[in-house]
């Protein structure tokens, strides 16, 4: 930027922190968009990892670690003390105008090391509600939530959960993409040649990373529902006998155990030479066009990410009715929606949708135009920018950064 900016529209020096060193694909998006429109943007993890190594691959954007997190077990506590206190003091010496926390962790170790520092804005962004299961977390959140500026759900159902528990000013935000970066028109080819997929074979897929958990919610299915799809397999395969199946994704973290466990689900059923499992692919966008239908039968889930990924595809989506899903799939609009944990309703939808056509032609246009117009980086970034601006307005931040320009 250039040329006399007004308060408004002046930059701002802007600290963004997670508490994942993988994956983060809606926070390195957000980061990088905040950079482009001329803010200072500093991007803090607990520790070194993939996320860290593509935020240091950004113009304008500056990366810290720094150890916080939280642990039940007390020989860590010390080293836990130690990069909280980091981070505190990080916060005073950088002395940003925002604080913005992505993810539970980072959310309560922000809350309190802002303390510190009152004149930042502290706005704590939550991508999922599952951390609200665990007694700890919910508890602390609870404590530590009236610390928030602002609270941004990344759907509606979780701001309408953070209103109802007392939040004071809540918004919703979805985490933006690069919404141009998928083309319907990548050929479907290289993906259905590589698995030897005739050009009328169904291919029916679900893209996510696996969730081990020891949650009593998702013991007998894991948070993205990876059991309720296995389970529908043997039932599309009734009216689909030459369905093929794509488990696209792996563990994120854990020994591949959990994996295991669903690759022998599939064998008890009998379908295990009809489903892949792919491991972790970075060639979504090719993935997608090989596929005809993608589901999402998650437990618990914000918009997500690749479902949005799938409708900016042209594909047929099936999600279950929980959290941001239907913020995403509007039933019988841009996909269809069915309950969770019911294998035999998304077998009814995948078999819907593979045997007309014509009509998951249709959802998917109108899902791609909803997907174009909420899911655009800039647009869900310059919604937090001027959600930034509007609330840095108003007192006492407004007093507070006069009081630091004129210094």
């Amino acid at each position: 930027m250039s040329g006399h900016l007004t308060e408004s529209s002046a930059p701002l020096r802007i600290l963004q922190i997670t508490s994942t060193a993988v994956g983060g694909s809606w926070f390195h998006d957000q980061v990088r968009g905040l950079a482009r429109l001329g803010n200072e943007v500093c991007a803090v993890l607990p520790r070194e990892g993939p996320l860290a190594d593509r935020l240091r691959a950004l113009d304008g954007v500056r990366v810290e670690i720094i150890p916080f997190g939280l642990s039940r077990h007390p020989r860590q506590w010390p080293g836990i003390i130690r990069g909280q206190w980091q981070l505190t003091r990080f916060i005073r010496q950088y002395r940003p105008d925002v604080v913005h926390a992505h993810l539970i962790i980072a959310m309560l170790a922000a809350r309190a090391a802002a303390a510190c520092y009152p004149r930042a804005l502290m706005v704590s962004q939550v991508p999922g509600l599952v951390h609200l299961r665990m007694t700890p977390f919910r508890v602390l959140d609870r404590i530590s939530l009236h610390r928030d500026d602002l609270l941004l759900g990344s759907c509606r159902a979780i701001a309408a959960r953070y209103r109802a528990m007392g939040a004071r000013a809540v918004e919703v935000s979805y985490y933006g993409c690069d919404v141009h970066r998928f083309d319907p028109a990548t050929p479907a080819e290289p993906f259905r040649t590589e698995f030897d997929l005739g050009g009328t074979t169904p291919a029916i897929g679900m893209v996510a990373y696996m969730y081990p958990s020891r949650f009593r919610d998702f013991r007998a299915i894991g948070v993205k529902g990876h059991e309720v799809f296995i389970d529908a397999m043997p039932l599309i395969l009734r009216r689909h006998p030459q369905a093929r199946f794509f488990v696209v994704g792996d563990e994120l973290v854990g020994d591949g155990h959990y994996r295991r466990r669903l690759q022998e689900r599939a064998a008890r059923l009998g379908i295990a030479d009809r489903v892949e499992f792919t491991g972790l692919r970075s060639d979504i966008g090719s993935v997608m066009a090989g596929l005809d239908v993608l589901v999402n039968p998650s437990m618990d889930e914000s918009a997500c990410y690749t479902v949005v990924e799938a409708l900016l595809m042209l594909k047929g989506v099936v999600a279950s009715e929980v959290g941001g899903l239907p913020d995403t799939v509007h039933d019988g609009r841009t996909g269809l929606l069915v309950p969770p944990a019911d294998a035999a309703a998304l077998a009814h939808a995948v078999d819907k949708l593979l045997t007309d056509p014509d009509t998951r032609r249709e959802l998917a246009a109108q899902g791609r135009q909803l997907a174009l117009h909420q899911f655009d980086i800039e647009r869900t970034v310059g919604q937090v920018n001027d959600l930034y601006h509007r609330m840095l307005a108003t007192p006492p931040y407004r007093c507070a950064r006069l009081r630091r320009s004129r210094a």
